[in-house]
């Protein structure tokens, strides 16, 4: 759930609830594990407040109308709204064909790799050395065995669970460094600017071409690039958590989260300037990014505007139209 209170749960308790969430829906007939969760629930008042949040997401959920979303949305807007929107999209020189919005400019390498996914797609692959593979959306990745092991991230991101079937040396290159695993789970995501390494078991050490080196270790994240390297962090809570189709967000900042869901949808959504520092937390659907919208603007004082399919503006609730 969005929450717009000052009352905060500890990220690990709203972790918890979305375990349970995913499990339950996986063993829901199992009764030990309908007692094990009630238990949890009791457990701690935080505990009941998290499973409320999420509760009242999947009944939200169940509420959208998927397909007819965006539609239904410009149904609601009046006429002023709406010409209101597709002003200032004239202002701003931005309307453009929906064609071109589309698609992304991508380098060469990234259309001549071997495995991709289009933009809301995610792929697992079961490599031969025992190693899995999960790419998220809008990726491309090389796997290439010489004398090494190499897996070549051209664009998005990829969740490792490295194999031992083959004694080789494991690789993983960007365009900022290189990542060697040492027997562990890890998450890898590439932006223009920078690779940021998320390990949730064992270590992986990044090399980079200026001789820089570092150790991170499960728990800890780290960003760098060509020219050296960030403090390392405590890993983000919700890493990983993409493959499950969800996002989870801890006092995100709602600019964040909205450039977070613009990766799982073509077009663009903007933030107003007044909105990019509100708080947010909760679980968001990633695979359906028109529901997650909706839930937005049914629980936070914003609404969303679609003038058109590729974009897609988040304002203020009492802006005028």
């Amino acid at each position: 759930m969005i929450s717009n209170t000052p009352q905060t749960l500890d990220p690990q308790v709203l972790t918890q609830a979305v375990d349970w969430l995913l499990k339950l829906q996986a063993e829901a007939a199992n009764p030990a594990t309908q007692a094990a969760f009630e238990h949890w629930q009791s457990s701690h008042p935080q505990h009941a407040e998290a499973w409320s949040r999420l509760t009242q997401i999947e009944h939200t959920f169940g509420q959208v109308q998927r397909k007819a979303l965006a539609k239904q949305v410009l149904t609601r807007m009046d006429h002023v709204s709406r010409r209101h929107a597709l002003k200032k999209l004239g202002t701003l020189g931005l309307i453009l064909p929906s064609a071109w919005l589309g698609y992304r400019a991508l380098p060469l390498t990234r259309w001549q790799a071997e495995y991709q996914t289009a933009v809301g797609e995610q792929k697992h692959l079961h490599l031969r050395d025992g190693t899995h593979l999960v790419l998220n959306t809008d990726s491309a990745v090389d796997i290439q065995y010489h004398q090494q092991r190499q897996i070549v991230l051209h664009q998005g991101e990829v969740w490792l669970e490295t194999g031992h079937q083959d004694k080789r040396k494991l690789v993983v290159i960007t365009p900022h460094g290189e990542l060697v695993p040492l027997g562990t789970r890890f998450n890898v995501k590439l932006t223009a600017e920078r690779t940021i390494l998320a390990v949730t078991e064992g270590e992986v050490r990044i090399q980079l071409d200026n001789g820089q080196s570092s150790v991170v270790q499960a728990g800890q994240q780290r960003a760098f690039n060509r020219h050296g390297l960030e403090q390392i962090r405590r890993a983000e809570q919700h890493v990983g958590y993409w493959q499950q189709g969800m996002l989870l967000a801890q006092d995100m900042p709602l600019e964040t989260l909205l450039k977070e869901l613009a990766r799982y949808r073509h077009g663009v959504i903007r933030c107003h300037p007044d909105l990019r520092q509100m708080v947010v937390s909760g679980a968001f659907p990633l695979n359906d990014t028109d529901a997650a919208l909706d839930l937005l603007q049914k629980t936070l004082p914003v609404r969303v505007l679609i003038p058109s399919r590729y974009w897609i503006m988040v304002e203020p609730a009492n802006t005028a139209g």
